[in-house]
């Protein structure tokens, strides 16, 4: 986490450990967020309208600093890319987080975080086995 123009580093901590001390506050943070939305749950909150008010309070705590600290790179908002913007939060983000949290009410928070680790090996092997069905079409072979 240098500073590019200096090439001088922000703290005294050396970068490698930024990064792992940053990752653990991460995983410290989904372990929070796992525990309070089966808090939640347990309280009676529904399924859909828990990651609404997910959305909302994101977008209120990270639309400020999107806003300011991207002012003068962003290229301008077009209707077109609004509604790319809206199906992909629709049809991504809610939909995960829906099934996260129908997931959730059937089991527990230690089992959503440990669940969550493997989500990178899981898309690593759909991604393998739909690029050799793939290759497997457009070379007219059968599986």
């Amino acid at each position: 986490m240098a500073d590019p123009a200096t090439g001088r580093m922000w703290c005294s901590i050396p970068e490698r450990f930024q990064l792992h001390i940053a990752m653990l506050a991460l995983q410290f943070g989904y372990a929070g967020f796992h525990v309070v939305s089966r808090a939640a749950l347990n309280m009676g909150i529904s399924k859909i309208v828990f990651p609404v008010y997910r959305n909302i309070l994101a977008l209120l705590l990270l639309l400020p600093f999107a806003y300011f600290l991207e002012k003068k790179e962003r290229p301008p908002l077009t209707l077109s890319l609004l509604v790319q913007f809206f199906l992909l939060a629709v049809v991504g983000i809610t939909a995960n987080q829906g099934f996260y949290l129908l997931g959730l009410d059937n089991t527990s928070p230690t089992f959503a975080s440990a669940i969550q680790n493997s989500v990178p090996a899981i898309t690593f092997l759909m991604a393998a086995v739909l690029r050799q069905a793939l290759f497997l079409v457009k070379n007219n072979r059968s599986f």
